[in-house]
């Protein structure tokens, strides 16, 4: 079985690190020390890596980095940064499958904005393949490894992107991929996980400096850095290009964003999820 792709990931990981930075690498950093080994001493293991930028932030840090992605585009790219690291293991695969690992392997699991890639149509009632995932990691994670999630949260997707505002429509198709926050934690508790928190980064956004660019929608490479532009139709996205042009011709753009981002710093963008193994 395949993740499931629904935005041509070979083209836009050619200009993917335009516009998606690695956020919340303190998170990370405090709950792998929290076990029992030394930082420079762990394995941890990246689930769906995409282009390795967060291996490559972490590669200093922590002893050896591996990373799983199953799109060739992005794997590429994640080679070609980090094909010189002696300490990074890369390879091609999906977290639909038994992870290719030897139990009992890692001080420490991440995932970054990957679930709702494993959510299909078929199972979002249930959310069985982000299910069979957390079975997986705690196979693979040593006694007290930590597991952590970068998500968000439904109400995060529709306000903590100021741009969501205009595509609800297609923020309303990949919300259904998004499993709530209450139903990872419920997941986690089910499969034996504990000590589970959450952390919520409020000033960080994935997509850095470019982030409120007033002309950022009508642009492709800003639209190619999160998957929900591309659930858009053809007529939301006209619609949402017209809006674009209309607040920046009469010069509201920018009171248009102060009041987006006075809800986003309420509430964050995203949401990172931790547990750990016992």
């Amino acid at each position: 079985m395949n993740q499931i792709e629904f935005e041509n990931y070979h083209d836009t990981s050619k200009a993917y690190d335009n516009t998606r930075i690695p956020i919340g690498i303190e998170i990370y950093l405090g709950c792998f020390a929290s076990t029992p080994r030394p930082l420079l001493e762990q394995n941890i293991l990246d689930g769906g890596c995409g282009t390795g930028n967060y291996i490559q932030a972490l590669k200093e840090k922590v002893g050896h980095l591996y990373g799983l992605e199953l799109n060739g585009g992005m794997l590429a790219q994640a080679r070609e940064k980090c094909q010189n690291e002696a300490n990074i293991q890369l390879e091609q695969g999906s977290l639909l499958e038994p992870l290719p690992y030897h139990d009992e392997t890692f001080d420490g699991m991440m995932c970054n904005q990957v679930l709702h890639h494993l959510v299909a149509a078929s199972s979002q009632e249930h959310f069985e393949p982000v299910h069979q995932l957390i079975k997986e990691a705690q196979r693979v994670l040593r006694p007290q490894g930590v597991l952590v999630f970068n998500t968000n949260s439904h109400q995060q997707l529709y306000d903590g992107f100021w741009w969501a505002d205009l595509i609800p429509e297609a923020v309303g198709r990949i919300a259904k991929r998004f499993p709530p926050i209450e139903i990872m934690t419920s997941m986690l508790k089910e499969v034996g996980f504990h000590k589970i928190g959450i952390v919520v980064p409020v000033d960080a956004v994935l997509q850095g400096e470019n982030y409120l660019d007033p002309m950022g929608p009508l642009k492709k490479d800003f639209r190619d850095g999160d998957s929900t532009w591309s659930l858009a139709t053809n007529e939301e996205l006209e619609r949402a290009f017209e809006r674009v042009r209309t607040l920046n011709q009469k010069d509201s753009m920018a009171q248009y964003l102060e009041t987006r981002e006075k809800i986003r710093q309420n509430i964050g963008q995203t949401t990172f999820i931790f547990a750990y193994k016992k």
